[in-house]
């Protein structure tokens, strides 16, 4: 089997070091005269989530027509997400992590690995006995909290739903709805955001204590406005995208894993057809 990827950061090198491991081939095209002659490929790799800045690849100098151009006919294309399927007709499957749960579980164990160590990093102080409040529970905010509980924090978890909630409380944590945020602010020293909307408005922002910091898990606009929070003196770490920068060699892997495991996915579903 033989894998090729093109530009990237670590994440892409992991994702070749965990190819190798499984006895794959390996290429890095990360210059246009590494795209010379290619030969063929069993897959492809893109950045994920994504591929281009503008119109040149991320990590490396090719423009997008030309990167696109030259993938060879492969079996699957694991793709970045500015990069529509139809770009790429020479790949049999697109792969899209996104939707793959096993990999969106395992990012998210890897987002809230990374914000604990951002968390240690940014206020020198362990977590045990710290009171911490998780906005949003979804996956990262799962990880989050049974992470934080097992460290033994106190955690506060504001949720939308009552499902959610009583989720939570399973967890170890205290579920509050989310209007009660701000009231929940106030008793927070550590408040990790997984919601990317504004929910930390300037009422619940200045209800944080003076000490307290904000590690904001979630992608643009955030879950707070950061020149707010500067306003208003309260410290916001802008920690998105944490897998590709704490972890980029398992992230690397778990993108490999999911382009692996949809190709399995598709054999098996035409060995399946076939009988």
């Amino acid at each position: 089997m033989r894998l090729i990827a093109f530009g990237g950061d670590e994440r892409l090198s992991g994702a070749l070091a965990a190819a190798r491991a499984r006895g794959w081939e390996t290429l890095h095209v990360r210059a246009q005269e590494d795209a010379q002659g290619l030969g063929g490929a069993d897959a492809v790799l893109l950045p994920w989530p994504r591929s281009f800045e503008a119109e040149t690849l991320l990590g490396g100098s090719l423009g997008r027509g030309e990167t696109l151009a030259a993938i060879p006919a492969c079996r699957a294309a694991l793709l970045g997400g500015d990069v529509r399927a139809q770009e790429v007709p020479q790949a049999g499957m697109a792969v899209l992590p996104g939707k793959d749960e096993t990999f969106l579980l395992k990012n998210a164990a890897l987002t809230a690995e990374g914000a604990l160590f951002a968390a240690h990093a940014r206020t020198g102080r362990a977590l045990l006995g710290r009171s911490c409040l998780v906005t949003g529970f979804g996956r990262i905010g799962r990880a989050l909290v049974a992470r934080l509980t097992a460290m033994e924090a106190f955690v506060v978890v504001c949720a939308r739903s009552e499902a959610q909630m009583r989720l939570a409380h399973g967890m170890g944590a205290h579920p509050v709805p989310m209007h009660a945020l701000t009231a929940a602010c106030a008793q927070a020293e550590l408040v990790f955001n997984t919601v990317p909307a504004r929910v930390l408005d300037e009422e619940a922002l200045s209800a944080l204590r003076g000490h307290a910091q904000v590690i904001e898990l979630a992608s643009a606009p955030y879950g707070a406005d950061p020149e707010l929070a500067q306003h208003l003196g309260v410290p916001m770490a802008i920690e998105s995208g944490l897998p590709g920068r704490f972890a980029p060699v398992d992230a690397g892997a778990a993108l490999f894993e999911a382009l692996e495991r949809a190709m399995k996915a598709e054999q098996g579903g035409e060995q399946h057809g076939g009988a």
